[in-house]
């Protein structure tokens, strides 16, 4: 029977726990992080308890085992336990419940606050082939791909957080921890689906002035926008998601225009890109 990640979460003890911490504290030094290392780390007397838990982490895939020696390290799932674990220290996430959306680099589930409040929780999961795009970049070359997808998630909740202040529209964030990021539940659909049902004019507008919070004030534009990633609730409103990309490239803010720009045009509302351009940058 395969567990839910709720369900793993649970069978995490306390030792389980420090285990955990202590092999993504330990990344980065090698892929694979030795018995010894471990040991040593965690200052433990009786090597039969150690054995357990790590034997126990493995089944469970939160830990995966060197094939030819005694080594371990840290999985997404592993990772993905720890944001839960202090996200329910921090009385942000009470309980996880179902997946409600799943890509090459995150997994997104519903879950409930400590009022029993619907939120989202986003584990981000920098994948094989996307960390491989990456490693040429200097100031990524020396990272693992631990610290990348925990970097993301970090970048994420910034973005949202400053946008959100500043009053854009995007789900407010309630915290982050590891490569967890918990925030609002949106009730909604995405832009593609509504486009027939909601004024189009007036969302361009609020996607345009998000956008242009997020450039002149957070110094960001979103990196990867379309209509797959515009939520639109039940009183037309649009929210903007997924900032994990974000960066402050004035050619990806373009890209970002022109994908929009794309297909409002396609639903006949009249678009010009350079006028987009200036006012997201503050010209106009």
């Amino acid at each position: 029977m395969r567990l839910s990640l709720a369900e793993k979460a649970s069978l995490v003890g306390a030792f389980d726990y420090i285990v955990l911490k202590t092999l993504y504290s330990l990344r980065g030094k090698s892929e694979f992080v030795s018995f010894n290392s471990l040991r040593k780390k965690l200052d433990v007397k009786n090597d039969e308890e150690l054995k357990i838990s790590l034997l126990k982490l493995n089944e469970l895939k939160l830990i995966s085992k060197d094939p030819t020696e005694f080594s371990f390290r840290l999985t997404f799932s592993g990772l993905d336990i720890l944001g839960i674990k202090m996200l329910y220290l921090n009385r942000i996430l009470y309980k996880l419940a179902e997946i409600i959306g799943e890509g090459k680099e995150s997994i997104v589930y519903h879950g409930y606050d400590f009022d029993n409040n619907r939120i989202v929780t986003k584990f981000h999961r920098v994948g094989t082939d996307s960390y491989k795009k990456i490693k040429f970049r200097k100031d990524l070359e020396k990272k693992d791909w631990l610290s990348i997808t925990v970097e993301n998630a970090k970048r994420e909740f910034d973005a949202l957080e400053c946008i959100r202040r500043e009053g854009g529209y995007v789900p407010k964030p309630l915290g982050v921890q590891y490569n967890a990021v918990a925030m609002e539940h949106i009730n909604g659909k995405e832009l593609y689906k509504k486009a027939d049902t909601v004024n189009l004019k007036e969302i361009l507008e609020k996607i345009l002035e998000t956008m242009r919070i997020a450039y002149n004030i957070c110094n960001i534009t979103h990196g990867d926008l379309s209509p797959y990633n515009i939520l639109i609730d039940e009183s037309g409103t649009p929210f903007l998601i997924d900032w994990p990309q974000a960066t402050d490239s004035e050619e990806i803010l373009k890209r970002d225009l022109i994908n929009i720009a794309t297909f409002f045009k396609k639903h006949g509302i009249e678009v010009d890109v350079h006028k987009m351009f200036d006012y997201v940058r503050g010209v106009s």
